[in-house]
């Protein structure tokens, strides 16, 4: 049987795309939507050139498939009889595969008429289906107060104007994440107990969590509740439907075992639905990219969207409720999981942030006000990510991501076989996690303060470490940089770092006894002397973290000492040097790293201190450098600068890095590969020695070297190093030094170019791990370029 009806479904769609079929011709149809069939048939059946042929050549055709698959899921959303559930999920396959062909010529792909008055007409013009889709009115009104962004009701079902049909497939798509028996238990009342009413979970469900410990967290960020009469609500209701207990939600509030996976292959298939659905980012260019340009995405995410807080809270906890540990999941509930990743990725990287300050009604209830609600740009899952405010859900949420996170190693490091699940949506949690730590204030406060931020730290470095030799890796490294710099920026990180680092890691990374800001140190040189050609724009930041951490560094270990003096000669060698005229900027960076553990911390580090001393040369040559000898150098390592000699293939090649892993130099720095080359000049010099801190070292030096040549003198050469550390250890350098300095931190200030930066990443990584059922055909991405390998 199953091969009959895969011909007749690859029949029905051959006649699709080759004959105008009326929308009249119910047995067509009929039979079309009736053919069992599977996911990957429907995409392996519609391959995307037929797909283009039938929207470009047969619009008419296209027009009703669309329209009479999202007239049916409306209709079983009205009405969820089992029985129909098959020719449902035929629709919603048929819908996944179609609508990114129809989005690549939407808001922001090549906008297209046709596909304009398809998705958006609001006309009813005689549609088939109209009076069906007329019906789309059930679960909008929650207590009755469920407004769109228009101020009108939500459920005005037989109006003359139909509702468009784009809207009408987004909000069925979450309707049907939530349907009886289909993708979540039966449940019975829509509202539970409105609050205020004597039921007995209605006073504790719905108020917010006011233990002492909040209300510090709270008063700390300067978060003061507002109260006011009505509002869109931000609980959950009805509760019971929610997919997995933790955020929002108490286990004993669901209305039947959070850890049923009898409908996760349902919910996969919707949730694949509602990302084909928004991904129209994925067709603009990059550089024009418009976080609040697709209709599509404001429809997901506006305050009237169905269920949308039921759905907030069941991506995020079935994400981060997921245990590796607990071998025995389906690949299905795998895919969940990351797929639940994706889609709040999505659903939370456009429109604009969400309002951290809590409004709440007279019941305390969270609230958000119908006025802030109406806005363009409005975002209800921003609203909520960033009105976690909770001790105990923003715990939660953090031991979450460290238990998901510490698979990245642990899954490596362990003995036993298949032991634990390898999670393959790290760069997805990654992206969530920064998420979090730029939107909700009380989550950096909270982790950095009540947590170990150490758990997030050695998984971190980790991936940046293992990820650093590997092109198609770069924007991981990326992730990982941004989410170390946004940490840096805080005192009370820089201070956890100092706990001790005791783990093996699965890695060739050099043994040292340390702190997590030793680990941290050693990896980030790791990534300069040992990283691929395309990490060099991240070197400032590498050493803006170390920079940050440097003055609660309280005893650095010998292998992270040595590392960062290596450091400093690599930056200062005559091929960096010269390589750009800002290449000297590494080297203030660096030198502020030193002073700030002298002056600060100078008597846990003897061993920075004597690391400096035996490199004491680099330092004098630098002290001493004069415009004739930086042009003599210039010269001998980049020979005659009047001489083009240029050879495009040569410049490019990543291969051209000399001994020490240093790409070619004049791309180094962003300079010009072109022959017009960086030559040192009196302004220059002048600017260099302006910028470059080198007092402290230099009095530094100036007191010990004496002091360890003595040393080495009485005993003819034959030294012990502790020995040298001991008399390190006990000289008091008060008033042998500068007046110290004031501790200056970078911190991590949000711009557009990483919010796009981030869309981009994000996106490049679901179309990458959404291959084995190809949702996104690469022929017109134009978001990120996308390079296809001609098999043999």
């Amino acid at each position: 049987g199953a091969s009959a009806s895969r011909e007749k479904f690859r029949e029905s769609v051959s006649a699709l795309v080759e004959v105008d079929v009326s929308a009249d011709d119910a047995d067509f149809w009929d039979e079309l939507w009736k053919i069992p069939s599977s996911a990957e048939e429907v995409f392996e059946l519609i391959p995307p050139a037929a797909a283009r042929r039938l929207r470009d050549e047969r619009f008419e055709n296209l027009a009703t498939l669309f329209t009479q698959a999202t007239a049916q899921l409306c209709q079983i959303v009205e009405t969820p009889y089992n029985i129909y559930f098959d020719q449902a999920l035929n629709c919603v396959r048929v819908l996944t595969r179609i609508l990114p062909f129809l989005l690549e010529k939407g808001d922001l792909g090549d906008a297209d008429e046709n596909v304009e008055q398809l998705c958006w007409g609001t006309s009813a013009g005689g549609m088939p289906g109209d009076e069906k889709i007329g019906l789309m009115v059930g679960g909008n009104a929650k207590d009755g107060d469920s407004v769109d962004a228009a101020g009108t009701s939500a459920s005005k079902g037989m109006d003359d104007e139909q509702e468009p049909l784009a809207l009408l497939v987004v909000h069925a798509a979450m309707h049907m994440l939530f349907l009886p028996q289909f993708t979540c238990d039966f449940y019975e009342n829509k509202l539970d107990h409105a609050p205020g009413t004597a039921s007995s979970g209605a006073g504790g469900f719905f108020r917010r969590s006011e233990t002492k410990e909040d209300k510090e967290l709270r008063a700390e960020a300067g978060l003061h509740a507002k109260t006011v009469e009505a509002g869109i609500s931000l609980v959950p209701r009805p509760s019971s439907i929610v997919w997995a207990p933790g955020a929002g939600i108490h286990a004993s509030q669901l209305g039947y075992d959070g850890s049923t996976r009898k409908y996760d292959k349902n919910r996969i298939e919707v949730l694949r639905l509602l990302l084909s659905a928004c991904c129209d980012p994925l067709f603009s260019p990059a550089d024009e990219y418009n976080p609040l340009a697709s209709r599509w995405l404001a429809v997901a995410t506006a305050a009237d969207a169905p269920n949308a807080v039921c759905l907030f809270y069941s991506l995020l906890n079935t994400v981060l409720t997921f245990d590796p540990a607990n071998v025995g999941f389906s690949d299905s509930h795998i895919k969940l999981v990351e797929l639940s990743a994706q889609v709040l990725c999505v659903l939370l990287d456009c429109g604009l942030p969400g309002n951290p300050e809590p409004v709440q009604d007279s019941n305390g209830e969270p609230l958000v006000e119908f006025e802030t609600a109406s806005r363009g740009g409005f975002n209800i899952f921003r609203c909520l990510m960033s009105r976690i405010d909770s001790t105990e859900e923003l715990n939660f949420v953090f031991q979450g991501f460290a238990k998901l996170l510490r698979n990245v190693y642990e899954n490596q490091s362990t003995y036993l076989p298949n032991s634990s699940t390898k999670l393959e949506c790290f760069q997805e949690l990654l992206v969530l996690l920064w998420k979090f730590l730029e939107e909700n204030p009380l989550f950096m406060n909270h982790v950095l303060t009540k947590c170990n931020i150490n758990e997030l730290v050695v998984p971190i470095c980790f991936l940046m470490y293992k990820s650093r030799r590997d092109p198609a890796q770069i924007g991981l490294v990326h992730i990982c940089t941004f989410c170390l710099l946004k940490l840096s920026g805080e005192r009370s990180f820089g201070v956890g770092l100092n706990k001790p680092f005791t783990k093996k890691l699965p890695t060739d990374l050099p043994l040292f006894s340390g702190g997590h800001n030793d680990l941290l140190a050693i990896t980030l040189h790791k990534l300069v002397v040992n990283g691929a050609y395309k990490l060099v724009p991240l070197y400032s930041c590498f050493l803006t973290i170390i920079c940050n951490i440097s003055p609660y560094w309280r005893s650095m270990s010998l292998v992270a000492a040595v590392k960062l003096v290596n450091l400093f000669e690599l930056f200062s060698s005559p091929k960096f040097l010269y390589s750009g005229e800002n290449a000297h900027r590494h080297l203030a960076l660096l030198l502020e790293v030193f002073n700030n553990v002298i002056q600060y911390q100078y008597h846990g580090n003897t061993h920075l201190v004597y690391a400096i001393i035996r490199r004491k040369d680099s330092f004098g040559r630098l002290a001493s450098l004069t415009l004739k000898r930086a042009q003599e150098q210039c010269f001998k390592v980049y020979g005659d600068q009047n001489r083009t000699e240029y050879d495009p293939d040569r410049a490019r090649a990543i291969e051209n890095m000399d001994p020490k892993g240093l790409p070619n130099a004049g791309a180094m720095m962003g300079g010009d590969d072109m022959g017009d080359r960086f030559q040192p000049t009196e302004a220059w010099l002048t600017e260099l020695k302006v910028s470059l801190p080198l007092e402290t070292v230099s009095r530094l030096l100036q007191h010990l070297v004496p002091v360890v040549d003595d040393i080495v003198a009485s005993k003819q050469g034959a030294v012990d190093e502790q020995e040298i550390l001991e008399v390190l250890q006990d000289i008091v350098m008060v008033g042998l030094l500068p007046v110290p300095h004031a501790i200056v931190i970078r911190k991590y200030q949000p711009n557009q170019y990483t919010a796009l930066w981030f869309t981009a990443f994000m996106w490049g990584v679901i179309f990458l791990r959404n291959q084995s059922l190809p949702m996104f055909d690469g022929q017109c991405i134009e978001l990120f370029q996308v390079s296809v390998q001609e098999e043999d």
